[in-house]
């Protein structure tokens, strides 16, 4: 007997026909042959039936009960009745319990418990509790356990809903928080590689920033130019340390591709920052990221046959003081009581000083279109250039300003722009724009007109010098009264 919503043609067979008086008495060998088949039967589970469309679907989660002996199906709601329950009991029916299936969980892979009150689904590294019944894998159904034949779906809702509650409100794990990290990475690898994109397309991008209290703003210029790869990058930052305004600015001319100067954007003013000395002794800590950045580029790039190079002129603000380092030849110029005053001197390879320090340790700097070190590299200090490093160093030239009224702005470019425009000239040029945006935009159209043939790169920093108007107000107020 099938209690089924599919099944109803057999529910007039519900009492079988009476046996004939010829077959009522048995004898007895067929009798025990009769008992040992029932208690077989009754011992061992039937095999699935093949599945009969009929019959409908038995689902999993309908959390129906299976009688090997009765081949009975009940849902929650549709409970035998106790004449049906006295019978089964009689003829020495048993329920089955089907054993757990355990299988190893991995990572992406969806694992099913056999709790019967909930499930676990773990996908990825998140694990959810659901309001479903367990299911257990394979062709093992899902069998009640002992004293559950009145068990309905109302306290597994709540029970499950109370569960979820529970996990929403429980702290995020370990792993969860290392999913989101990895996920920002991912996003911030999308954002450089779409802004490389952007760059290759248009080869032009420009921007402008302001610090909150006003006292600075700067614009920033990037062209491809006549090359056909771009291997410039620019870095601007602003942090609060102390309870001291940070602010940090470079530039980073790449050469023989521009996989150290991205590195540096990356990597070189976050090292600054976190270093011990940064706000008790900046110039040392300036020296040392440099020099400790340079061997973390090369140590990243071991296992490649790559040797790319990179500049890097970078300007820190830390308060009111300013330091302004220098590997290679980009350079930083600032307009101060109105003069053009250079803050680096380029690192060329026929400067008198480098080219003893080159010809001390062994290398050689010889003419090949302009001075090189070897033949080969038209400057004497860069990050990267394992092949040269013996006679290429990151050893920065450090130089320190006060920040006062007679200083007005602050010119970071790369060689792009002070191959073809003088400091003089840089300098003119920004003093006719009033944004540092505009001014950064005219100096590399500028350059690019002027037939500079190098990427074109800079950064324009003004610092506004004025009253405040707050206490400008209270005086006036005071002097009112």
């Amino acid at each position: 007997m099938v209690y089924d919503g599919a099944v109803k043609d057999q529910e007039s067979s519900a009492d079988p026909p009476l046996a004939s008086p010829a077959l009522s008495e048995p004898s007895a060998e067929a009798s025990d042959a009769a008992s040992a088949a029932s208690e077989a039967a009754v011992s061992a589970r039937p095999p699935r039936p093949v599945h009969d469309k009929r019959l409908g679907v038995r689902h999993p989660l309908k959390h129906r009960r299976f009688r090997a002996g009765g081949k009975m199906m009940v849902d929650p709601g549709g409970l035998p009745s106790a004449q049906e329950v006295v019978d089964e009991e009689a003829t020495g029916e048993v329920e089955q319990e089907v054993a757990p299936v355990e299988r190893e969980t991995q990572a992406g892979d969806v694992e099913v418990s056999s709790a019967p009150s909930e499930m676990e689904v773990v996908v990825g590294n998140e694990m959810e509790v659901s309001s479903e019944a367990a299911v257990a894998v394979g062709e093992s159904e899902l069998e009640s356990q002992p004293g559950e034949e009145d068990e309905v779906s109302s306290p597994l809702v709540s029970e499950a809903e109370r569960m979820q509650e529970t996990a929403a409100a429980a702290p995020v794990p370990a792993r969860e928080e290392n999913r989101h990290m990895d996920q920002e990475n991912k996003e911030k690898e999308r954002e450089r590689e779409k802004e490389r994109e952007r760059m290759d397309e248009v080869g032009y991008m420009s921007g402008g920033w302001k610090s909150e209290d006003g006292f600075l703003s700067c614009g920033y210029s990037s062209f491809r130019g006549k090359r056909t790869s771009m291997e410039d990058f620019y870095d601007i930052k602003s942090s609060k340390i102390d309870d001291k305004q940070i602010s940090l600015f470079g530039i980073f001319d790449g050469h023989g591709g521009s996989r150290a100067a991205e590195y540096l954007k990356e990597h070189l003013f976050e090292n600054l920052m976190i270093h011990p000395e940064f706000m008790t002794n900046t110039k040392l800590a300036i020296s040392e990221t440099y020099k400790n950045t340079d061997s973390e580029f090369l140590d990243s790039e071991s296992n490649t046959h790559r040797d790319d190079g990179s500049t890097a002129s970078t300007a820190v603000l830390v308060g009111h003081h300013l330091y302004v380092a220098n590997v290679g030849d980009s350079r930083a110029v600032i307009l101060k009581a109105g003069k053009a005053i250079a803050l680096s001197e380029d690192h060329k390879p026929n400067r008198s000083d480098e080219r003893k320090r080159i010809e001390s340790a062994g290398g050689v700097v010889m003419w090949a279109g302009t001075w090189r070190v070897g033949g080969v590299l038209a400057m004497s200090r860069a990050f990267g250039n394992r092949l040269l490093k013996q006679f290429v160093v990151a050893d920065p030239e450090i130089q320190e300003q006060e920040i006062d009224d007679e200083l007005e702005f602050l010119i970071l470019a790369s060689d792009g722009l002070w191959d073809v425009v003088p400091n003089e000239d840089a300098v003119s040029l920004v003093k006719i724009e009033e944004e540092p945006e505009a001014a950064a935009r005219k100096l590399t159209e500028t350059a690019f007109f002027r037939g500079s043939g190098d990427n074109i790169t800079c950064i324009v920093v003004k610092f506004q010098h004025k009253m405040d108007a707050s206490l400008f107000y209270n005086g006036a107020a005071d002097t009112k009264d």
